[in-house]
């Protein structure tokens, strides 16, 4: 084990090496006006480490705003600030620790072949960084810091100011144009429901920690529009992702069983009529759900052509596109992450992904939800596991905006569970 933590420790070091390199030669593909970009972006965070100080807790609450409007290049941005503030925040008075030492690395080695594998660097590239990149970076930088519950409300509190503020601005748009889906200040309405999944459980929890009334109201209200927000995009998983999770709250948490069955009843009465629309249609018949019925039927096929070291990242892009009979039936990916996962790293980038999202999960679940009985822990777990369930039909957690909110939180979800378990021991 020692060995293997030996190996890791020298592997972040080649990591950090190879990231300044692709660095050097990302700038170099850059127009003037991204230079400036990400000249204004680390000379905010200049200032705001000048002001604050810099610290884990305050270079993720900064980053936080990365999800007002998510950009590749701000993406990048983020990443890069993460792997600075752990150079700095780094003391080797402790030793390194390497959380999931196996799993992490066959997750980037897995990554790394199917990178070398993809047909576009562009996208491949983003999809690698989230994959790969995202988990790594901030399972360590959270693992070796002395975080707790506090930096963790802290942060979620301003993911739920930014998830109000989206959807206030997302439900004005879908008034003024009914006809379109739109997706607030984000590209796509469908991968904005990754962020609002999780935000609409964090002011839930946030409702349920408040201790005082009005705080209590805020959080509470702020979940309302943030439903509202997901409502407005006319995206039926997000709506059965509330379902699944309202479900769980109802049989997990008693104090709110009798809301969480008021809010299932009145959800039909303030679903827009554009999204009533599309509901019937999937009841009766919906092209969308045959392309992804399709797609998977074609995902399972090709695991079974390729189940050791899959296809290559990003390559079904371009593979399916060859293969499907029909234009109309095209699928830029399998629509479930499942079989993304393991259609593009094969098995074993497949069993370490989900290893270290299953175990830390569970961990959580054990030390904080099951033997605390803390309803702020347990709305975090069922937010959690509802943004699971909403990726069995797409594949936010693999989507660069919504990767670094998914892998942040379970980096806290570990490092809280890690300090309840040392405390245990002490």
């Amino acid at each position: 084990m020692n060995m293997l933590k030996l190996v890791a420790e020298k592997s972040i070091y080649l990591l950090a090496a190879l990231a300044v390199l692709a660095v050097a030669n990302f700038l170099q593909t850059l127009q003037i006006v991204q230079i400036g970009f990400i000249g204004v972006v680390f000379l905010a965070w200049a200032v705001f480490s000048l002001i604050f100080g810099i610290s884990v807790r305050n270079s993720l609450i900064f980053c936080s705003l990365f999800f007002i409007k998510p950009i590749p290049t701000s993406f990048y941005c983020v990443l890069f600030i993460l792997l600075i503030t752990f150079v700095f925040e780094y003391q080797r008075s402790h030793p390194l620790v390497i959380p999931y030492p196996v799993a992490l690395i066959v997750l980037l080695l897995t990554s790394c072949y199917g990178l070398i594998r993809a047909r576009e660097f562009y996208y491949s590239t983003q999809y690698f960084a989230a994959t790969a990149i995202v988990p790594l970076i901030l399972f360590i930088l959270l693992g070796n810091t002395k975080l707790q519950k506090e930096d963790f409300i802290l942060w979620i509190k301003s993911i739920v100011i930014i998830g109000i503020f989206l959807s206030i601005i997302g439900v004005f748009m879908a008034l003024a144009h009914p006809e379109q889906r739109l997706g607030s200040l984000w590209i796509t309405a469908m991968t904005i429901n990754g962020y609002y999944t999780l935000a609409f459980f964090f002011s839930i929890a946030l409702g349920m920690e408040a201790e005082n009334s009005n705080n209590k109201y805020f959080w509470f209200i702020g979940a309302i529009i943030i439903l509202l927000g997901m409502l407005y995009t006319y995206t039926r998983m997000a709506l059965l992702a509330v379902l699944f999770g309202l479900i769980l709250i109802i049989i997990m948490v008693k104090k709110l069983r009798y809301i969480g069955m008021l809010v299932l009843l009145l959800i039909p009465l303030i679903i827009p009529s554009s999204m009533v629309s599309r509901i019937k249609l999937g009841l009766t018949f919906d092209y969308s759900i045959v392309i992804r019925v399709i797609a998977w039927f074609y995902a399972i096929r090709q695991i079974k052509l390729a189940p050791w070291f899959g296809m290559g990242i990003d390559v079904w892009r371009h593979w399916y596109a060859a293969i499907i009979p029909l234009d109309f039936l095209y699928a830029e990916h399998p629509h479930n992450i499942f079989l993304k996962i393991w259609v593009e790293l094969g098995i074993f980038g497949f069993l370490s992904y989900f290893y270290i999202i299953g175990a830390t999960v569970r961990k959580y679940y054990l030390h904080l939800v099951k033997r605390q009985k803390d309803y702020f822990s347990t709305i975090i777990f069922i937010g959690v596991l509802a943004l699971l369930f909403a990726c069995l039909t797409d594949i936010f957690i693999q989507q660069f905006s919504v990767s670094m909110l998914f892998w942040i939180t379970l980096a806290f979800m570990y490092r809280l569970a890690k300090n309840k378990t040392q405390g245990e021991l002490q």
